[in-house]
């Protein structure tokens, strides 16, 4: 190859990238990662929650049968101190996204659990819920929290007949 040549191939990759600076940015049109895959509208639209609505006590060793599914939740850190586990009432609440139900809660309190959507992570399926604990119109709680598809929830804090109320949440998405 002679020195004409290789000159002219110099000279034309200089042209190609002077050009290249001066000519717009060219933006290659990508599709919408959200809208290319649509969630499924019909998928978990609702959820389908346990309130469990537990008395915890300092003094005896009763633990109500129907707590077993939540022992090693209610005998660690930070429940451990309280001995006696009675359940006073369980409702069954089923939540549209984006609306609320109500439940009663000891001590003339009104309880309202709320479904905020899908909150899906690293592969999980995961609801995210709103809590409000209200004495008349006062706001006694309200907190928000996400848990895993199936998992259970606890709320302590309410002081009722000489003990602690707990609220045990465990919900289900549902179509």
């Amino acid at each position: 190859m002679g020195k004409p040549v290789k000159k002219r191939r110099q000279l034309l990759a200089l042209a190609i990238g002077l050009c290249s600076l001066s000519l717009p940015q060219i933006a290659w049109a990508q599709p919408d990662p959200s809208k290319a895959n649509p969630p499924d509208q019909h998928a978990a639209t609702k959820a389908s929650c346990a309130v469990r609505v537990i008395h915890a006590t300092k003094q005896g060793g009763q633990f109500d049968t129907r707590l077993e599914p939540l022992r090693p939740q209610l005998t660690r850190p930070p429940l451990d101190s309280w001995k006696g586990f009675a359940l006073l009432r369980q409702h069954e609440l089923v939540i549209a996204s984006g609306s609320s139900q109500t439940f009663e809660v000891p001590g003339d309190h009104q309880g309202v659990l709320s479904y905020e959507g899908r909150a899906d992570a690293a592969g999980k399926l995961r609801l995210r819920l709103k809590l409000e604990i209200q004495d008349g119109s006062a706001k006694l709680l309200s907190t928000k929290f996400v848990i895993n598809n199936g998992g259970t929830v606890l709320q302590a804090g309410i002081q009722h007949d000489k003990g602690l109320l707990v609220l045990g949440f465990t919900c289900t998405a549902s179509s």
